[in-house]
């Protein structure tokens, strides 16, 4: 499995639905992420990007009053993100297919199923952070 300890990853868990953050925290937790900021909705994320400066957001497809896809096209947008190059995960249910090229036309760097499997989550983490490569440099460094 992929393991993200001693990584120092910083995660913004965007989701409005609190049993699905909780699943998503207890994920995180498991694969070694310490540092997890939540947010509920856009604004909620932009504060806590602008504040916290995440390495990482993940964000659930259906926020409520908008879409993850908003949400992307938003943390896009460089004349309001307060981080517009952070890489960006969206979650959709597996079946909604047509979110996913939304999404990827929005701007995420990754769309992921929902279930999502820690697994699948940590190796993409670990792409999206550039953690892959210095993980996979390592391993030959030491072979």
């Amino acid at each position: 499995m992929s393991e993200l300890a001693d990584s120092a990853v910083n995660i913004l868990l965007v989701d409005d639905s609190p049993s699905v953050r909780t699943v998503l925290r207890t994920l995180l937790c498991g694969l070694g992420v310490t540092r997890i900021y939540e947010a509920t909705d856009r604004e909620e994320a932009f504060i806590m990007a602008r504040v916290c400066r995440p390495d990482l957001a993940l964000i659930d497809h259906d926020l409520g009053r908008t879409s993850g896809v908003e949400l992307v096209a938003a943390f896009r947008d460089t004349a309001t993100s307060p981080m517009p190059e952070l890489p960006l995960i969206l979650l959709v249910p597996t079946g909604m297919e047509y979110l996913a090229e939304q999404a990827r036309e929005a701007g995420a760097d990754a769309v992921l199923p929902k279930p999502v499997t820690a697994r699948m989550l940590g190796e993409r983490i670990l792409q999206l952070t550039g953690q892959a490569e210095a993980g996979e440099a390592l391993a030959r460094k030491q072979a």
